[in-house]
């Protein structure tokens, strides 16, 4: 999608010309849902989550990070913002020192409010149903984001439906997610997404759990163990022209109760567990999706320069699988390292030599 409006910055474009795994990062979430101490959640649902005053987090640092991550894990991030009436996919330091600097004043976008906020204009941070419809019309197959909303537990008398889920209808992009956000009916909401060609996964979970009420849950119909199933699931919808995104669900590895999310040491560690695991899952995922974009890599007879030429008792893709732990089969590891610098390459293929006989 080519428009004034639009803002790709270079790095990014070049991974989506160059068909590399890109992670569209959700960042209202970040910016405006993340507070001191406790989580403070916009929206339906709101009341029902207490919260604890705390230090002003370090967005600029929090954001980083997540960026390092994505990068350590084979793909190339982009956290989405709007700045100065632009939609910016990918940011600078600047940027991001800029986002963090004037964090008190961003506005959270949808994607209702994308021509409006362009046209005043004004800065603000985009909600996972804007960084979807973005996300798709830039090339990017997988965003990642802390929870996602959906049918409201008042729907009776309220008959709101978050936007994320209306968002979802119309794209076939891959979301990685932690859960539903406080306020969202579980049952209702996985009715609404069976019925508009939703596909909705556990990654290696059979339940949907509700954000901090982790009594809340509902049984999944799919769950699958590895990512590229995950990605097979993606190519079928394009093989067959379905319409409708894929919610990964990939619930906190650690037990985080309601109470604890009131202790401010207790919350912003669980809340770092979630961004780093819900981070690798969609690296991982987006470099198999990539893999069936580009058939080749999975063709075990080519030349793989990578290898090296000396047997071994183990080969360098199992190498990275078994004990640099790069991803969750070998294909997808060697994917990752193909995507790295050029140094680190090189760093890695002498640790290789030097510790397999």
């Amino acid at each position: 999608m080519k428009s004034d409006y639009l803002v790709v910055s270079p790095h990014v474009q070049e991974a989506i010309d160059k068909k590399m795994p890109v992670i569209a990062i959700e960042t209202a979430e970040l910016y405006l849902g993340i507070t001191g101490g406790g989580v403070m959640m916009d929206g339906i649902g709101e009341d029902s989550v207490r919260r604890n005053e705390g230090p002003t987090p370090d967005y600029f640092e929090i954001v980083e990070n997540i960026e390092k991550l994505i990068v350590q894990n084979g793909a190339v991030p982009a956290p989405i913002a709007v700045i100065d009436g632009k939609i910016h996919v990918g940011l600078s330091k600047d940027d991001l020192h800029y986002l963090s600097e004037n964090q008190s004043t961003l506005k959270r976008i949808c994607q209702s409010d994308l021509p409006v906020v362009l046209a005043i204009p004004q800065d603000g941070v985009t909600t996972l149903s804007a960084t979807m419809m973005i996300a798709h019309r830039t090339g990017i197959h997988v965003v990642v984001t802390l929870n996602v909303g959906g049918v409201s537990e008042e729907f009776a008398d309220s008959h709101h439906v978050s936007a994320d889920v209306e968002e979802m209808v119309h794209n076939r992009i891959v979301v990685v997610s932690t859960g539903l956000r406080p306020g969202a009916d579980p049952e209702r909401t996985l009715r609404f997404f069976d019925t508009h060609g939703i596909s909705v996964i556990g990654f290696r979970t059979d339940n949907i759990y509700t954000h901090w009420l982790p009594e809340k849950v509902h049984p999944l119909k799919y769950r699958f163990d590895e990512p590229t199933d995950i990605a097979a699931t993606l190519a079928a919808k394009r093989s067959l022209d379905i319409d409708g995104s894929i919610l990964v669900f990939n619930p906190a590895s650690d037990d985080f109760s309601t109470e604890d999310s009131l202790d401010p040491e207790l919350n912003a560690k669980h809340i770092q567990n979630l961004i780093n695991d819900n981070v690798t899952l969609a690296a991982w995922i987006a470099a198999a999706i990539q893999m069936d974009l580009n058939p080749n890599i999975l063709n075990r007879n080519s030349k793989r320069s990578t290898l090296p030429k000396k047997e071994k008792s183990m080969s360098f893709e199992v190498w990275l699988f078994a004990v640099k732990k790069f991803a969750q089969n070998y294909d997808v590891a060697l994917l990752i390292f193909n995507n790295l610098p050029d140094s680190e390459k090189e760093r890695l293929r002498q640790e290789y030599e030097d510790t397999v006989n």
